[in-house]
């Protein structure tokens, strides 16, 4: 059994996800915490980055409750 086809792709789909959505949500929460002057910015990007796309909503939720 190959890597790429255990459990139906699985490490192939989480590897993609991290790929593409955790620089991205990363970069967007990091950006937006170091323009509202919240504490670490960095650890806030690390943490919803690596959640991907729930972490981004967690982060507007959190953004809309502070505004």
């Amino acid at each position: 059994m190959s890597l790429l086809t255990t459990y139906n792709g699985l490490l192939v789909r989480i590897s993609i996800y991290l790929l593409i959505f955790w620089p991205t949500v990363r970069y967007e929460v990091y950006s937006v915490s170091e323009k509202r002057g919240l504490r670490n910015p960095q650890l806030r990007g690390i943490l919803l980055g690596f959640l991907g796309l729930m972490g981004l909503i967690i982060h507007l939720g959190i953004a809309q409750r502070r505004d």
